[in-house]
């Protein structure tokens, strides 16, 4: 069977590249870092040097003998899925992440904590990320400054994937209060609608302001009653743009 590149693993096999990728992370000793598709280690050798400690994950089986073989003293290899297992004591992602995982890890990096994150993804993923109004551009941008360091050629990869790739460094950003607002809404259960009103009462609103707060925003009633992990992102800028005017 023929393996779906986008799920396939591609090795990126400029060390020039590897090391613009490494200086650009900034890692230091006081880093614990973690590192998602280690493949043959040629990445993780480069982390191993400059971190403190490296958490790194492959589920292909076929590299345990030769990433045990290197030896390095301060890395982990772990040979299941990284999304299954908790992130927290580790501040640093440095990976080039199979494409299929991009959002997924972006996503836990949000949950867990992550203080900064340098990838190489996939162009779509990239272009997602670029445009503002798509979900995963909006809610990124709520929790990271992103800057897009280069692009990368997919003649640079061995076995070369179908599209370019994107060096990228996101960094948590202290929010602003608007920022801040949504992401508290985003990280609570139940109802959207609840949430709201929960996040106005924490900001000195009494419980009857904060209903009729909420019907002044004029907000989808349908997307009100759902949980806030499924709102769309249509939804989270209207919500931005309503919320300045009443913290």
């Amino acid at each position: 069977m023929i393996q779906d590149k986008e799920k396939q693993q591609h090795f990126l096999k400029n060390a020039e590249i590897l090391g613009r990728e490494i200086n650009a992370a900034n890692i230091t000793a006081k880093d614990s870092v973690i590192e998602i598709g280690a493949g043959d280690g040629r990445l993780t050798r480069l982390i191993s040097k400059k971190a403190g400690s490296v958490t790194s994950y492959e589920t292909d089986e076929s590299f345990k003998n030769k990433l045990e073989g290197l030896k390095l003293s301060n890395v982990k290899f772990t040979f299941h899925n990284a999304l299954e297992d908790s992130w927290k004591g580790h501040n640093k992602i440095v990976s080039n992440i199979p494409y299929s995982l991009s959002e997924p890890v972006v996503m836990k990096a949000i949950r867990e904590g992550i203080d900064e994150l340098m990838l190489i993804v996939g162009e779509k993923f990239a272009n997602l990320l670029k445009k503002k109004e798509t979900k995963i551009g909006i809610i990124t941008e709520l929790y990271f400054d992103t800057k897009f360091i280069c692009k990368v050629k997919k003649e640079e990869f061995e076995p070369s994937p179908r599209v370019n790739s994107y060096m990228i460094c996101m960094k948590r950003k202290k929010p602003a209060a608007t920022e801040r607002f949504l992401q508290s809404v985003l990280e609570r259960d139940g109802k959207t609608k609840n949430a709201i009103m929960k996040e106005l009462q924490n900001h000195g609103k009494t419980k009857n302001q904060a209903r009729s707060i909420v019907k002044e925003m004029g907000l989808n009633k349908e997307s009100l009653e759902k949980p806030a992990s499924t709102l769309s992102g249509k939804f989270i800028e209207r919500l931005k743009e309503s919320v300045g005017g009443f913290l």
